[in-house]
């Protein structure tokens, strides 16, 4: 891929960090991907470093913690307030879609729990969300294989 982003994930589950940056890895797409296990964590990192990704990635199922309260949280900086924010989880019903939609997210994405699958679906959001080129998967060397 010719352009590189950075993003934050925000996900309490490092199994769930770990597969996810090795999606990224995949498609050789990004020059960042710094994880947090919760919205208050990457608000303190951006204020410290000034520091603004071009996409956030929310985990919207952690315990203890409603996704769309961390949504509103990020939206309230003036650092994150333009940046987008996708919600991903196991599975979505369409009232949290419609949620979602209705406090801010940009989108979201089912997530599989295949890394080929994760790679796919993250490739299809950076095209809808970005309107950048797609990636072709034929430029991207796999980094990693799981077996």
């Amino acid at each position: 891929m010719k352009q590189k982003f950075s993003c934050f994930l925000i996900d309490e589950v490092r199994d769930n960090r770990n597969q996810f940056f090795l999606a990224l890895d995949l498609l050789q797409a990004t020059r960042a991907c710094i994880c947090f296990d919760n919205a208050p964590h990457a608000l303190s990192y951006a204020a410290q470093q000034a520091y603004k990704p071009d996409y956030i990635f929310l985990h919207t199922r952690q315990p203890g913690i409603d996704g769309v309260r961390q949504l509103e949280e990020l939206l309230q900086s003036p650092l994150l307030a333009d940046v987008p924010v996708i919600f991903y989880a196991a599975s979505f019903n369409p009232e949290d879609m419609t949620r979602m939609k209705f406090m801010g997210a940009t989108d979201w994405m089912v997530k599989p729990s295949n890394l080929h699958a994760l790679r796919d679906g993250l490739k299809l959001i950076f095209e809808t969300v970005s309107g950048k080129q797609p990636v072709s998967l034929r430029e991207a060397q796999p980094a990693a294989v799981l077996v």
